[in-house]
């Protein structure tokens, strides 16, 4: 093709590139208008349910209500009534649980059994006595200091504590303002959701020293289908 060829068509080239380009932009602005637009209200509870599942992190109320278009407290009426209809029903395997203002989804613990074929290559094995009565220290009496932790138990917990933090059990929330400035230690969202609680504040009252009490907390953390395990 010649220069006087390829010059007569340029105009007509970058007349039709404009167009197309004007053409994307009005796409993208009508789709970014359209996701802006609250979630029609019959399709909330369906909206939300698939961006809990999406996520597969928990997800605060302020987000969703952002997320879907509606006040907080719309939001909030919907997911506790999914939370109820979820929980009543033997026929869904899935349940909707609530740690403070975040919400998520998780299998229900009675099918444990089923879902553990699934991650059978990962198993870990299981807590030992020793880390649940660690574990119920530092949940009845978050936050806590290791040396206060080894006071209750009467021996050296380092590696125990240790493991149940990189179980993601516990964390460290801060330091406690004495000499040396020792760490405190609490329980985690994950702890909160694997046992279904929504806050320690949930935790049944105990006698902390008394050994069935601690059977009990056993119990209790394994039939929320996740107390795993722990060689310590």
């Amino acid at each position: 093709m010649s220069d006087d060829m390829a010059r007569g068509l340029g105009p007509e080239r970058q007349g039709l590139e404009q167009e197309q380009g004007q053409g994307l932009e009005q796409e993208f602005e009508v789709g970014e208008a359209q996701s802006s637009e609250p979630v029609a209200g019959h399709e909330l509870a369906a909206v939300l349910e698939a961006l809990l599942f999406a996520s597969g992190d928990p997800l605060d109320l302020v987000e969703l209500a952002d997320l879907t278009g509606h006040a907080p407290d719309v939001v909030e009426s919907v997911l506790e009534r999914q939370r109820r209809e979820a929980a009543e029903d033997p026929g869904r395997g899935i349940e909707l649980r609530r740690v403070g203002s975040r919400y998520s989804l998780a299998t229900k613990p009675g099918t444990t059994a089923w879902v553990s074929r699934l991650f059978e290559p990962r198993h870990r094995p299981r807590l030992t006595p020793a880390a649940y009565e660690t574990l119920a220290i530092v949940a009845y009496n978050q936050p806590v200091t290791r040396a206060q932790i080894e006071f209750v138990r009467g021996v050296n917990s380092d590696s125990i504590v240790s493991r149940l933090e990189e179980r993601g059990y516990i964390e460290v929330v801060g330091q406690l303002e004495t000499p040396g400035r020792p760490s405190l230690f609490a329980t985690t969202e994950r702890f909160l959701l694997e046992t279904g609680l929504s806050g320690p504040e949930e935790l049944p009252p105990m006698e902390m020293l008394m050994y069935d009490t601690l059977q009990s907390f056993e119990h209790e953390f394994e039939q929320s289908g996740r107390g795993g395990a722990d060689s310590d």
